[in-house]
């Protein structure tokens, strides 16, 4: 009988408990989205403005209603539960492919209509 209540103890000791405010995992993937393409711009900005990326930071919490530790410990739940955290990756990374195939589709579009501009003025 000891044994069992030990196994039952330990297994539940080890049990990770959801944070009160726990990000769903679709707020998950539209905030990790979001930062995604913060710090895709952030590459094109000077590394040296860092009042800017503060700013932007606090303007992400701040439209999807979190604070930092709110994400931090979501972040850290869903980290600890790898069936989980690979779902919001793999809905993240379908987001990310279907922004990039429509951002790849205007600009093959844009480049058509420049190269029929050109044969027109040519001929």
């Amino acid at each position: 009988m000891r044994k069992i209540i030990l196994i039952f103890l330990i297994f539940f000791s080890c049990s990770e408990n959801k944070p009160d405010n726990l990000m769903s995992e679709k707020q998950m993937v539209e905030f990790l989205f979001d930062i995604n393409i913060i710090n895709s711009s952030r590459a094109y900005r000077n590394n040296s403005d860092l009042n800017y990326y503060n700013i932007k930071d606090t303007f992400l919490y701040r439209i999807h209603d979190i604070d930092s530790m709110q994400f931090v410990k979501s972040n850290d739940y869903y980290s600890k539960n790898p069936k989980q955290y690979l779902k919001i990756y793999n809905e993240l990374q379908k987001k990310l492919i279907k922004i990039r195939d429509s951002i790849d589709l205007d600009l093959q579009n844009h480049t058509k209509k420049i190269k029929d501009s050109l044969m027109i003025s040519v001929n």
